[in-house]
């Protein structure tokens, strides 16, 4: 009897990235940033602990790209609202739907790259809502009801 080898199957998560993304993103909000790991992580998603390493170099890494996705979400929102009073609205119920991300989205980093990407972001922010004043507001606003305090 002559075995045959069986043909290599290909290791396939789809979009890993993203995968981690969503993972990490999803233990922002349900359990705090003090719960995101990169093990966790993959744990989170279904793969190895080296998994994560293959798209971030490092957790840092790794949260940096979650805050820059939030930035766009909350734009993209605000740019949909017409009205300052829909803008208030969608600033708010973004915050609400992802606390641990929108704190993730607004905390102070080591790292200056993030730094200033974050300044431009929230830059673009107060451009749409028209002024910083505003932007100040609603992210006091948002913060006070996401830490449970409004």
């Amino acid at each position: 009897m002559v075995r045959r080898a069986r043909p290599k199957t290909k290791y396939h998560h789809g979009d890993l990235r993203a995968a981690l993304m969503e993972a990490a993103s999803t233990l922002l909000d349900i359990r705090g940033r003090d719960a995101v790991s990169m093990r966790a992580v993959a744990r989170r998603a279904g793969v190895s602990e080296a998994a994560p390493y293959r798209h971030f170099k490092s957790l840092n890494e790794l949260l940096a790209a979650i805050a820059a996705e939030g930035f766009d979400m909350l734009q993209a929102d605000l740019e949909l609202a017409m009205s300052a009073s829909a803008r208030k609205e969608a600033w708010a119920t973004f915050a609400a739907d992802y606390p641990g991300r929108y704190k993730l989205m607004f905390e102070t980093v080591p790292d200056r790259k993030q730094t200033v990407a974050r300044r431009k972001a929230i830059g673009g922010l107060a451009d749409t809502l028209g002024s910083a004043d505003r932007l100040a507001a609603l992210h006091g606003q948002a913060m006070l009801a996401v830490n449970g305090l409004a």
